[in-house]
């Protein structure tokens, strides 16, 4: 039996495999709930370091993650971060409070079976989980069950308690919308107020939307009479899809409803989605908050329902395309392209167009340029421009090699320097602590030599934590490519494996290409504006530790502009054109002449425009539109009453 007892004794001690200092990863996590303060994340540590305290009474060195997100979120970076962490084989430990600190389900195995492939010890203390005992697994495994029922047992039983306080209308109540008030302290819908002021301009606007089925033409009403939006918008004006979301609301015709939306897991990632109840909501009657009677309001919402039935996306073989994509998630370079006039973001779908990029402030009327931009067209200039870049480099190959092992020659000697100075401080420090070793021995035991002594071993331990990371900066060196060519494979690499329209071809471009601003430029003989694009590049972004090496990434860096429209006839032929009448051949024979073979009119176009070019002095027929133009009556936006230019806070336009 004592046998046994000291063998249990040296399993369960800590050893750290660098011999003096034990490395441990403390994982730490809350939901983030409105209940929740995050002086809990540092309970969670707290804890965990006594845990460690108690089990190993050396030097220590804590690397901490504590985050907010859902248990059940499996897409959570600081999980993907933990197990690259784990694969380094650097840490001694991995301790959590709990494993639903880390992940609320089976996952949670996974990385714990990552920790121990790699030499590192897992602790759960407060689920008495230990990767020392043989049954682990199954321990674990049984945990995450308990984690996951006492979830879903929770959510349950708060569901049910509230949706039979709503029916019974003892409480439950939501945050109050326009025209209601609900008094401070208010617990049931009996204690809420209809607005009575605001009734004759919601009944208003419920009356044009049964004559026009417009509901920005509401908005517009409701902006005018200056009827608040809710208390808790975001928005400080109304606009039609606000509309339509106010008058789908039954609190109108004097119903709440509970229950419309129900939440779906979807087990991939792990997260909880909002979907349509198939059972429907419940409804409780209070006709003391009706604005409109409840026949005006089923006949409006049955009459937008049929007028807007067919506005929806087309379904492709009974399916959304778009069925769980998220919206950040779109096709480069929408949602990164930048109007240059107002700082906004473009957009897919401009003027209706799947394949328009467009200026979302034109959408919310605060800015002029509604021109639409060629997406697919736009992309595949970039990528030519991205290649011809990349292969121009074959020049500047020494040049490159140089760089490269200059910067790897700094970082490596940058290391030893500190390395020197670490081991100078380390000399500094043991001739210190034996000098007050020595006073010790002399003079004995004084409160003030003690005192130094622990300043001095406090030292020591920050010594060790700067020697530590030291080390690991040098096992992370920086992955840069040692030739052009190696560039060349590494985009080539990235870039066949991608569809264009994937968001990871996006993630790839948005790296290349930081900065995208769209402008208008017009030939100086009038047309239509046109879109023209300025770029900033930087090759870099193949290899990311390349943008840490400042001459490097000079090298990298170019600003273009790219031109995605279809140059007009007269402006392709008029060098040429203008050529061969300096020869003195007629303006037929210049139609032979040419190879595109234009008509007569178009030569006479390309002449015209080339002597308004020199008289103005300038190389290409097409100038920036600095302001929206005058004399082109089909831009229209700004004649709307909506309309107001407003840039984006804090936006400074750069220099074309």
């Amino acid at each position: 039996m004592e046998v046994f007892d000291m063998n249990r004794k040296r399993q369960r001690e800590l050893k750290p495999r660098n011999g003096y200092q034990l490395i441990t990863l403390a994982v730490a996590r809350i939901s983030g709930c409105p209940s929740q303060k995050e002086v809990s994340l540092e309970d969670q540590v707290d804890h965990a370091k006594d845990e460690v305290a108690y089990l190993y009474q050396g030097d220590v060195e804590y690397d901490t993650i504590a985050t907010k997100g859902k248990g059940e979120s499996l897409d959570r970076p600081e999980l993907a971060e933990i197990a690259k962490k784990l694969r380094t084989r650097r840490y001694d430990l991995l301790i959590m409070e709990d494993v639903g600190r880390l992940v609320r389900g089976a996952e949670a195995v996974k990385l714990w079976g990552i920790a121990v492939d790699h030499g590192t010890r897992c602790i759960a203390p407060n689920d008495c989980l230990d990767t020392n005992d043989e049954t682990w697994e199954e321990d674990l495994l049984a945990a995450c069950r308990d984690h996951v029922g006492h979830n879903s047992h929770t959510s349950r039983r708060l569901k049910l308690k509230l949706m039979n306080r709503f029916v019974k209308g003892i409480g439950a109540t939501p945050t109050e919308t326009a025209g209601y008030e609900k008094p401070e302290g208010a617990k049931t819908f009996d204690d809420w107020r209809k607005l009575d002021q605001w009734t004759p301009t919601i009944e208003a606007g419920a009356d044009i939307l049964l004559t026009s089925m417009n509901c920005s033409q509401v908005a517009d009403l409701f902006n005018e009479e200056r009827f608040p939006v809710g208390k808790y918008c975001r928005k400080p004006d109304w606009d039609g899809k606000m509309v339509r979301r106010y008058y789908r609301n039954p609190m109108l015709k004097g119903m709440p409803a509970r229950g419309r939306m129900h939440t779906d897991k979807k087990h991939e990632r792990g997260r909880r989605v909002s979907i349509p109840n198939p059972d429907g909501p419940k409804y409780v009657s209070y006709p003391h908050l009706a604005h409109l009677n409840i026949q005006k309001f089923d006949d409006l919402n049955a009459g937008l329902d049929e007028a807007n039935k067919n506005c929806g996306r087309k379904k492709v073989n009974g399916n959304d395309p778009l069925y769980r994509v998220p919206k950040k998630r779109t096709r480069f370079p929408g949602q990164h392209a930048r109007c240059w006039y107002c700082g906004r973001q473009l957009v897919w779908g401009g003027n209706g167009m799947k394949d328009k990029l467009m200026c979302s402030g034109a959408r919310e009327w605060k800015c002029w340029n509604s021109i639409g931009v060629d997406g697919p067209r736009l992309v595949e200039l970039l990528v030519q421009e991205v290649q011809q870049r990349l292969y121009a480099l074959d020049s500047f190959d020494e040049q490159f090699k140089m760089l490269v092992s200059g910067a790897l020659a700094e970082v490596s000697g940058a290391w030893d320097e500190r390395q020197r100075e670490l081991q100078r401080r380390d000399r500094e420090l043991a001739r210190a602590k034996q000098n007050i070793l020595d006073a010790i021995k002399e003079f004995g035991s004084r409160a003030l030599i003690i005192e130094q002594l622990d300043e001095l071993e406090a030292q020591e331990r920050q010594l060790h934590n700067e020697r530590s990371r030291l080390d690991r900066s040098r096992s992370s060196q920086l992955q840069l490519p040692a030739s052009v060519n190696e560039m060349h494979f590494l985009f080539e690499e990235q870039f066949q494996s991608l569809a264009v329209v994937s968001p990871e071809f996006g993630d790839l471009f948005r790296a290349i290409i930081p900065d995208i601003y769209v402008y208008l430029v017009r030939s100086c003989d009038g047309g239509h504006p046109v879109p023209r694009v300025k770029v900033s590049m930087n090759l870099g972004g193949i290899a990311p530790d390349s943008l840490q090496v400042p001459q490097l990434s000079e090298l990298l860096t170019y600003d273009l502009t790219v031109s995605p429209f279809e140059v007009p006839q007269r402006c392709r032929i008029r060098l040429e054109a203008a050529r061969l009448t300096a020869q003195g051949l007629t303006q037929r024979e210049i139609c032979e002449a040419i190879d595109e073979k234009p008509t007569l009119p178009a030569v006479q176009r390309a002449m015209c425009l080339h002597r308004q070019m020199e008289e103005q002095g300038i190389d290409d027929p097409y100038q920036v539109l600095l302001d929206l133009p005058a004399n082109y009556s089909k831009l229209r936006r700004h004649k709307n009453k909506r309309y107001q230019f407003k840039m984006l806070e804090g936006y400074i336009r750069p220099a074309l």
